[in-house]
């Protein structure tokens, strides 16, 4: 994949945070059960302010009913000092997230509440709430593909987020970003929606159909709200784009309608709902290099390999029910050409499990098309 300027993009979770990580065997257990009631209220009426109001639109009031929604999370992990010694829990990062439902469920970013040499969920966290309450989190689950989280509280008068639509959300509106940026909590920023289906490659999978705003973001904002001027929940914070680590008027977060379909699956099976093909497959630029194309020519007894697409390494379920092989290559799905994990994961995953989608495939020196019926594979 070309170096671009997405070179410079940063997960803006905390300081030394870039990426979200691959969570491990303990995403199988289902942590809990209980459904998610989320808050729907009427939409605000404009507000009277009395004297000169020269600005296009006022804040005050989206701010106001936001924030008590927005928490701090802190992530604690037993840690070593550089000759190996036990030093104990302490905290080692920090984000944002954002209460959803009076039961006590919150989300926040993956890489918030991941240990960044496992993937697994750290063995403690803590949230503090905007009326400095303190309390210790259970993480739910983790789903590092789309960099969400849910932990839950047990804690009372909370005060869940009003949720928006991400789907009527436009280029050109005014958002609010809500979070803990730099240790500076309950922080409230100001822009307007820069672009929309933004796909980033970033993290484990990339961020797909992501939310671009200038509202500023900045490490801690992770996992915070992103808001339209009503205070309804529009996306969760993830990452920026900046040379510097700091806010450039560059951010992205994962649109809300996404964000439900994770936080429901989450909460009910103890890990994300995916739709794959069925493949284990290694890494895209394996294709690129000469001495790679003439091994696979020497095991499939071909000589025109393709220098671009997904060479398969194993095959199970739907793809050899269509009969795909190892060491075939994936050249596009529905038209989609396809040049590595990051290609297939925009294709895949506006997709659902019994969605048919058209297969176009290398297959020992003949190029091959078929059509393949999805199947429901857990996030990774």
């Amino acid at each position: 994949m070309k170096k671009t300027a997405y070179a410079f993009i940063v997960l803006a979770g905390f300081v030394g945070v870039f990426g979200a990580l691959q969570a491990d065997k303990w995403l199988t257990k289902r942590s809990d059960s209980t459904p998610v009631i989320y808050r729907d209220q009427p939409a605000l009426q404009p507000i009277q302010y009395s004297g000169n109001v020269t600005s296009p639109q006022d804040f005050r009031l989206a701010a106001k009913k936001v924030v008590p929604s927005v928490v701090r999370i802190d992530r604690l992990e037993r840690v070593a000092d550089m000759f190996g010694q036990d030093r104990g829990v302490q905290e080692t990062g920090s984000g944002s997230g954002v209460i959803l439902s009076e039961n006590g469920t919150i989300v926040t970013n993956s890489h918030v509440v991941a240990d960044q040499r496992t993937g697994k969920a750290v063995e403690k966290v803590k949230v503090r709430l905007n009326d400095k309450r303190t309390f210790d989190a259970k993480v739910l689950g983790i789903d590092p593909r789309s960099d969400l989280a849910v932990i839950k509280i047990e804690a009372p008068d909370l005060t869940p987020i009003e949720l928006g639509d991400s789907s009527q959300v436009e280029v050109g509106q005014w958002v609010l970003a809500i979070g803990n940026p730099l240790g500076f909590d309950n922080t409230v920023s100001v822009g307007v929606v820069s672009s929309l289906k933004r796909d980033l490659p970033i993290g484990q999978s990339g961020l797909v159909n992501a939310i671009q705003t200038d509202a500023s973001i900045n490490p801690g904002n992770s996992g915070g709200a992103l808001t339209d001027a009503m205070g309804r929940l529009v996306g969760v914070n993830s990452a920026i784009a900046s040379s510097t680590g700091q806010s450039v008027g560059i951010g992205f977060a994962i649109p809300i309608d996404r964000v439900k379909q994770v936080v429901n699956d989450i909460v009910k099976l103890g890990y994300a709902r995916y739709a794959g093909l069925g493949v284990s497959y290694a890494p895209g630029q394996v294709l690129m290099y000469p001495r790679n194309r003439e091994l696979i020519a020497q095991e499939t007894g071909a000589s025109n390999i393709p220098s671009q697409g997904i060479l398969v390494r194993e095959v199970s379920g739907a793809a050899a029910d269509a009969g795909i092989k190892a060491l075939d290559i994936l050249m596009e799905i529905d038209g989609t050409p396809i040049e590595g994990s990051f290609t297939l994961n925009k294709v895949l995953t506006p997709k659902k499990p019994g969605d048919k989608v058209q297969v176009k495939y290398w297959s020992k020196g003949k190029v091959q098309t078929t059509t393949l019926t999805l199947q429901e594979i857990r996030g990774a």
